[in-house]
């Protein structure tokens, strides 16, 4: 009876592991032309029912015609199915940076951040986007108390992926102007660390995770931004409890390095206005070509860009947009100075 509820409860985590599996898998897959991937993308995942423009072996699978196709991922066996496209693009490189470099970016609308003790509407929240006021776009604080003249109003607020709107009447404030009670941020800056250029597109990435509202954990909403030169003016070094931090300054009368585009969960986009340093041209590689063992990362912590050693631990390819790497920091020199991964690395 024992050895049969256990064999009843392995069932059912298998089928719930079938039942939720799907919902977390890609919904695309990239190939590069003529170079072979591995079929198994890790938790009993694997690339099945492929195309006939596609040749497969039962460890790997090689595209040689660009274009988009459809293809099965199979669970554990053929338990569970899903459908997947597949893009074959063509092989590219890009130049690896690793220097360090400021974040200015303006927002498209205002950010809520809190109320003020006066705030007398309702429906309102703490990380609601504020897109216009009565028909008309506001783009910073000017624009909203100059679009406030008295009466009531319509704001029109984005609040994740909804478009509400919102009926408020302003407060007549003892120096007679009116006030709606809302705390907004309208632009923000910072340094980090730029990732690659792509020379031959010009453009850039930078971070490697999205921007968000210090106050309200929003992914800030970006209208326009710049790239700019910046050094580092400090590191302060992380320990158990507290992550560390790169600060840095921005250089005054400097080129403006690039435009931002946009603020995504893998990190900022944009083009490329001016030379953005040195730097070494690599392959782009697939997620499924990522293995366990050493390899190198490149950053500046106060020193110049520098290949710093460190070891990859675990690589999920599975349900992970970003961190789907697990990698430790084993470079002395670096451990010395930064006690590990901080803040701008």
């Amino acid at each position: 009876m024992y050895l049969k509820r256990i064999s009843l409860a392995l069932i059912l985590c298998v089928l719930l592991y079938c039942s939720c599996l799907p919902g977390t898998l890609p919904e695309e897959l990239v190939l590069f032309s003529g170079r072979p991937a591995g079929r198994d993308l890790g938790g009993g995942v694997r690339l099945e029912e492929l195309p006939d423009s596609v040749s497969a072996s039962a460890e790997t699978v090689v595209a040689y015609d660009e274009g988009e196709y459809e293809a099965k991922l199979s669970i554990l066996g053929g338990l569970a199915n899903r459908s997947v496209r597949l893009r074959v693009v063509s092989p590219k490189t890009v130049t690896a940076m690793g220097r360090l470099v400021g974040i200015k970016l303006m927002s498209r609308g205002l950010v809520i951040i809190g109320f003020a003790d006066f705030y007398s509407g309702s429906g309102l929240e703490k990380g609601d986007i504020v897109l216009s006021v009565n028909g008309k776009a506001v783009e910073s604080y000017h624009d909203l108390a100059a679009a406030v003249a008295g009466g009531e109003v319509e704001l029109e607020i984005q609040r994740e992926d909804s478009r509400l709107t919102r009926r408020i009447r302003p407060v007549v404030c003892d120096d007679g102007t009116s006030r709606l009670g809302l705390w907004v941020r309208d632009s923000a800056a910072g340094v980090g660390t730029l990732t690659f250029v792509d020379s031959e597109n010009g453009v850039f990435g930078a971070l490697g995770h999205g921007i968000s509202d210090s106050d309200t954990g929003v992914r800030f909403p970006v209208r326009k931004g710049t790239v700019e030169e910046s050094v580092v003016a400090s590191v302060i070094k992380g320990r158990r409890g507290a992550p560390g931090e790169i600060t840095g300054a921005f250089v005054t009368g400097a080129e403006t390095l690039g435009t931002i585009d946009s603020n995504t969960e893998c990190g900022v986009f944009g083009h490329v206005l001016s030379d953005m340093g040195g730097g070494e041209e690599y392959p782009v590689g697939l997620s499924g070509e990522v293995s366990v063992g050493g390899a190198e990362i490149i950053c500046d912590v106060g020193q110049g860009r520098r290949h710093y050693e460190v070891k990859i631990l675990r690589v999920n390819r599975l349900g992970v947009v970003t961190k789907g790497i697990l990698l430790e920091i084993t470079d002395p020199e670096l451990l010395e100075r930064t006690g590990g991964i901080i803040q701008g690395m």
